[in-house]
């Protein structure tokens, strides 16, 4: 092909979507692209209070309020964000880490040579001036304002645009909602030209989605974008080799989809019980506090006297890394290298070999130290999470269950509620974890209830797991955790088998620190994910962690009763 395509982006924000879409067109062979033109223009104070007017409408005087709670939620948030390590320090731990991926509109544009001019509103004249000087053949519209004919007509084939939602049923806003609202079976995407009309332009492609039970507007939305960036990149193929079959809509006689108003939210909340949501109260709260207890000093006056502890030490357990799936079992990448380099400036990190040795001999533990452990068998912590360890000089473990290595099983905790499926670790990739020099431990072949299996099944489930990864590392695994992590999830039958095999320490999932009285056979762990700001973290490796706190309260509240009690029993004698 000796001439290539030309194209010209019009976008409305630098977000990770929107990456994800110029990125895939950009890789395409014969396409050129020119430019990236952004809508930067702020809303004016009148168009506000008109939004407002018209919210207030729709959702009632209570709107307002819900308004300002969020933007003071929103504030809250960057500071609890920015406390305890800065944007831009976990930002070039990032970069490091993922040297060939680019974190901005900016960096994309070096990568591809193309330029970036943000020019206000994409209607005005300076837009239209520079959209002009790029003697474009197609532009590509991606989340922007409803554009006019003087703008979007000016590339030599007119523009695209990317609707994540079937057209024309689901013209409008915002992606996933309404299809869930509706309990349509699928969502859609299409790829369409440009005209006059709010999503009305001739298709050029379609696809779809399947909607899951386990599905929310944020699950759904998530597919829809990558699952848009594939297409909208096949579409430009078509136009490329001059295949594309126009597909119009004809006759619409169904009304875009607006913002749902607070009613809409709540039905779907009741209709989908597991999206979950926070009060914006709760939020708040919870951020005050954790300011709070860091500026008062009162976090330092801690760390200071635990300084003074004979043994003291903390591990924390994570599952995937990567930035799609929002759950108790995930944390996305940037919060990640956030926890990690938080907690390097303040603990140090230590093997998990090198604390149950210390454990098992009774030595003392430097306070306070730190271990990183990951369950399960899921890829992400290699392709994501390991990266970034390796920056920060982090070690950590995995505790893999051998019979989901090179399969394509899911785990039943999965299955029941997550609409994602996660790749497993390969052999090669366990073999790549060791080799980077992060320890393997074992976690049941099947991931199994070791409180509920019988003992021949347990034992089977113990030592076919360590022999199927020694034969992959080619040393003994001498370290196990057992699934799900609670009192309830193993045996003292059991410990006992897991200590007589060879494992020389066991792991557990329901809190607590490491001390000189600690067990080998039921060392404690703390849950971690995309929830754990690294202030919150930092508090929690002090015990001053909201829950800890009211933990805490609750024990000596108990313990006064019971004393209470005993008194009163003393006196009647």
């Amino acid at each position: 092909m000796d001439k290539k395509l030309k194209i010209v982006f019009l976008v409305g924000s630098d977000s990770a979507a929107t990456r994800l879409c110029v990125e895939q067109v950009c890789l395409l062979q014969g396409v050129q692209s020119a430019a990236v033109l952004i809508d930067h223009e702020r809303v004016s104070a009148k168009r506000r209070f008109k939004n407002l007017a018209r919210n207030v409408r729709a959702n009632g005087w209570k709107y307002v309020f819900v308004r300002q709670f969020a933007m003071f939620r929103a504030l809250t948030d960057y500071a609890v964000k920015n406390t305890a390590v800065s944007s831009a320090k976990v930002m070039s731990v990032l970069k490091k880490a993922f040297p060939d991926h680019c974190f901005s509109l900016a960096e994309l544009g070096k990568k591809y040579d193309f330029a970036i001019h943000s020019v206000g509103n994409l209607n005005g004249g300076r837009a239209v001036q520079m959209l002009g000087e790029c003697r474009a053949d197609l532009g590509i519209v991606l989340g922007t304002r409803i554009l006019k004919p003087s703008t979007f007509g000016i590339p030599r084939m007119g523009c695209i645009n990317l609707h994540k939602g079937k057209v024309p049923e689901y013209r409008g806003m915002p992606p996933g909602f309404w299809e869930l609202y509706d309990g349509a079976l699928v969502a859609g995407v299409t790829v369409h030209f440009v005209d006059k009309g709010l999503d009305t332009g001739d298709i050029v492609a379609t696809s779809e989605v399947s909607i899951l039970p386990t599905d929310t507007p944020n699950t759904l939305e998530e597919k829809l974008h990558t699952q848009g960036a594939q297409l909208l990149a096949s579409a430009v193929s078509l136009i490329r080799d001059g295949k594309a079959v126009l597909q119009t809509q004809g006759r619409l006689s169904v009304k875009p989809k607006t913002k749902p108003i607070h009613r809409d939210v709540a039905f779907l909340r009741r209709k989908l019980p597991h999206w979950k949501s926070q009060s914006n109260g709760s939020t708040i709260g919870k951020n005050l506090y954790l300011l709070s207890v860091y500026f008062t000093g009162l976090y330092s006056l801690i760390r200071l006297v635990h300084r003074w502890q004979r043994s003291r030490g903390a591990i924390y357990l994570y599952h995937r890394v990567n930035d799609y799936s929002k759950d108790v079992l995930t944390v996305d990448i940037e919060t990640f290298a956030a926890q990690l380099l938080a907690i390097s400036k303040k603990y140090r990190f230590s093997t998990t070999v090198a604390l149950a040795n210390r454990i098992r001999s009774n030595k003392a533990i430097a306070p306070t130290t730190v271990a990183i452990h990951f369950d399960d068998c899921y890829r992400d912590i290699l392709t994501n999470g390991a990266p970034i360890m390796k920056v920060l000089g982090v070690p950590a473990t995995a505790f893999i269950n051998s019979g989901f290595i090179d399969t394509e099983r899911s785990f039943q905790h999965d299955l029941e509620k997550t609409p994602f499926a996660y790749p497993n670790l390969r052999s090669c990739d366990v073999q790549d974890w060791t080799d980077l020099g992060f320890e393997v431990g074992a976690h049941t072949v099947n991931h199994v209830d070791l409180g509920k299996c019988t003992l021949e099944a347990a034992k089977s489930e113990i030592v076919q797991c360590g022999e199927s990864l020694r034969k992959l590392i080619g040393k003994p695994v001498e370290l196990f955790s057992f699934p799900f992590g609670q009192v309830d999830n193993i045996t003292g039958p059991t410990k006992q088998i897991i200590s007589a095999v060879g494992y020389v320490a066991l792991f557990s999932a329901h809190g607590g620190f490491i001390g000189t009285r600690t067990d080998p056979y039921d060392i404690p762990r703390m849950g971690a994910s995309y929830r754990s700001s690294p202030l919150y973290l930092l508090l929690e490796l002090e015990g001053l962690a909201p829950g800890q706190i009211a933990s805490a309260f609750r024990s000596i509240m108990s313990r006064f009763r019971r004393a209470n009690m005993e008194t009163a029993a003393r006196k009647q004698i």
